[in-house]
């Protein structure tokens, strides 16, 4: 294997970029105290993954940086790039004639390993470096003072060197992860033993617990059928009421219309006779103007009888005196004024007369719409004359004045004219 060239940027004391050349056989670093030799080892242990600082002769990660000058800046980055030529494969299973081998580190502690450009793990640049016998503790870089410290080392000392020289340091460092992976196995296995040893106390719970979800999961269904065949009872069960009631709606409907027009029918016969009684009140009104009509003609009548009555009276007394006393002239006046009293009783009398037949004719209609008294239909019907029966009467004297009407007619028949007037009176 050979090492073609080494760049460094930021490093220590290479601020600038710089890149070393390397040819093959034994390449010579020459220069002063202080001129930064010992900073390309460095830099190629660095570049290889070593994470000691005092293999880099520093205090910490960061003072692999450039701290800065009087005319310099401080670097806030540095990059250390190893190009090996491997044109004879030797450098793992890589399929390239150069392998390019970059760590870059930021201030701060940002760190990143590329091979080829491409990011890598540190765990596999370590591994790809341990093939070609250079990484970190193969002690293929030796420092100052180190060749004194080789030749004081303990035997134990000296076979790890001889086996890292002899390229068994990376299959040592492959078992030591091994064993730490069993390691971590065992207690991967120890634990997950522990959760079976846990999980098996709890199997037996949980075995009738999973019984009881599956006897539970059953009764849901049974319960969640039964539900269902309660609730196509229900509907059906409500299907029927709601059946009936739309046949008793139907009926009611029925009814309803019945009762309407009979109610429509009756409304037109209160019409009828409301329209009747108006008429039959509106022919009693006139009836009753007209019979106070002739009770008002009576009266006159009676006034005129009364009067008539007296003036007889009195020319029956100067008659009879004039028989005595007075001469023949004076008797022929009187009897002359006799006989137009007469005259004027006479048609007085037949006045009265039409009265009662008007008046009579008058309470016929009115016994047929209203109902007059047995007693005065009947004295009616028999043709009376009642002259006065169109008093005012009030309810429950019916009886009693047709009764004196009856008595005051039947006293006018038989008597005399002159008497007839009396009792008219």
């Amino acid at each position: 294997m050979h090492l073609r060239s080494i760049s460094l940027r930021g490093f220590k004391s290479f601020p600038d970029p710089v890149e070393i050349r390397l040819e093959r056989g034994v390449a010579v670093v020459v220069g002063p105290n202080g001129s930064g030799k010992s900073n390309i080892a460095d830099a190629i242990v660095w570049a290889a993954g070593s994470l000691s600082p005092t293999e880099l002769r520093a205090e910490k990660a960061d003072d692999v940086l450039f701290a800065g000058s009087a005319g310099q800046p401080a670097a806030d980055w540095c990059e250390v790039e190893l190009l090996f030529d491997n044109a004879d494969g030797r450098l793992g299973d890589l399929e390239f004639s150069e392998v390019s081998i970059l760590r870059r580190l930021h201030r701060g502690g940002e760190g990143q390993y590329l091979v080829n450009r491409a990011p890598v793990r540190r765990t596999d640049l370590v591994e790809l470096l341990s093939d070609v016998g250079l990484g970190s503790g193969m002690h293929s870089v030796i420092g100052q003072g180190r060749v004194e410290a080789v030749l004081a080392s303990s035997p134990t000392e000296r076979r790890a060197l001889v086996e890292e020289a002899a390229g068994l340091g990376k299959f040592k460092r492959r078992r030591h992860r091994a064993e730490l992976k069993l390691a971590r196995v065992a207690r991967e296995v120890e634990r997950a033993r522990d959760v079976e040893a846990e999980a098996r106390k709890r199997l037996r719970p949980l075995a009738l617990q999973a019984t009881a979800a599956e006897r539970a999961e059953k009764l849901r269904v049974q319960i969640a059928a039964a539900e269902a065949r309660v609730a196509e009872l229900d509907l059906a069960e409500l299907a029927d009421r709601l059946a009936q009631a739309q046949e008793r709606k139907a009926a009611s409907a029925l009814e309803r219309k019945r009762v309407e027009g009979q109610l429509e029918s009756l409304l037109l016969e209160r019409g009828g006779v409301e329209e009747e009684l108006a008429d039959a009140a509106g022919k009693r009104e006139a009836a009753t103007a007209g019979l106070y009509r002739l009770r008002s003609a009576g009266e006159r009548v009676a006034l005129r009888t009364e009067s008539l009555g007296d003036l007889a009276e009195r020319l029956r007394r100067e008659l009879e005196a004039a028989r005595t006393a007075r001469p023949r002239a004076d008797v022929e006046d009187t009897l002359v004024a006799a006989r137009h009293a007469a005259r004027e009783r006479d048609r007085l009398t037949e006045q009265a007369a039409a009265a009662a037949e008007r008046l009579r004719a008058l309470e016929r209609s009115l016994a047929e719409r209203e109902g007059i008294p047995p007693a005065a239909r009947e004295l009616s019907e028999r043709g009376h004359r009642l002259a006065l029966d169109g008093l005012d009467v009030d309810p429950g004297y019916e009886r009693a004045v047709a009764a004196a009407l009856a008595f005051r007619a039947s006293a006018v028949t038989a008597a005399s004219p002159s008497e007839a007037l009396g009792l008219v009176e």
